[in-house]
């Protein structure tokens, strides 16, 4: 019992741990259909992050992943004929006529024809994760990550400044992996400053527990 809780306090588990999740691609049903779509589809360009609704005259823009969301619609790698996004041809976008914003004050498109996809589906898909909890992720595991390090650094001087620059480095590099070489996953500053934020207090966290005498200054073996 005492390896285990060494191993799953150890720095390089937990920093096992956070590459695991962002190296979890982000997958959806690319098949561009040559076609317009119908009444209640959910769809977009290849090239063009933005969803659009269709109502049957028009496209309606989602402001956000929680517009998108608020209507009901299953996760974004739903297959389109389950209520998914369907992707569409760019001119063909391009050509139908923009109404409005989904969640705009003016307008709130009908929406019909909604595929109900049973809650464990939506709550269990990997891209509800990614959609949702990305954030919060961030921010907590490199907090974890700051306080393991802290912890098996506590007999350096330096070991505040090592710990920020090696999650600093750790969280660069993970960026520039998700950009180039994971499907679906971009680099983002926003992620990094979180990144950052929980690794100051991870470090904070740690003086105090230190101060509070939950955490001994004694030679690590």
């Amino acid at each position: 019992m005492k390896y285990f809780t060494k191993t799953i306090i150890h720095p390089l588990f937990v920093f096992l741990i956070i590459t695991a999740l962002e190296c979890i691609p982000y997958t959806a049903d690319k098949t561009i259909r040559f076609s317009m779509p119908h009444t209640g589809d959910n769809f977009r360009s290849f090239d063009n992050p933005t969803v659009y609704y269709y109502n049957g005259k028009g496209k309606f823009s989602y402001s956000s992943q929680e517009c998108f969301f608020k209507f009901g619609n299953p996760p974004f790698e739903t297959n389109p004929e389950d209520g998914g996004v369907k992707y569409i041809e760019k001119r063909i976008v391009d050509a139908i006529p923009y109404l409005g914003d989904m969640c705009g004050k003016q307008k709130s498109a009908p929406v019909y024809n909604r595929i109900k996809v049973p809650a464990y589906k939506k709550y269990l898909s990997t891209n509800y994760l990614l959609d949702n909890f990305s954030d919060i992720s961030h921010f907590t595991f490199y907090t974890l990550w700051a306080l393991s390090l802290m912890f098996y650094l506590r007999e350096n001087k330096n070991k505040s400044y090592l710990t920020f620059a090696i999650c600093f480095l750790g969280g660069a590099m993970l960026e520039f992996v998700q950009l180039f070489f994971i499907e679906g996953r971009n680099a983002s500053f926003e992620d990094e400053e979180l990144n950052c934020l929980g690794a100051v207090v991870g470090i904070v966290l740690f003086w105090i527990l230190q101060k509070m005498k939950v955490i001994k200054l004694t030679p690590s073996s």
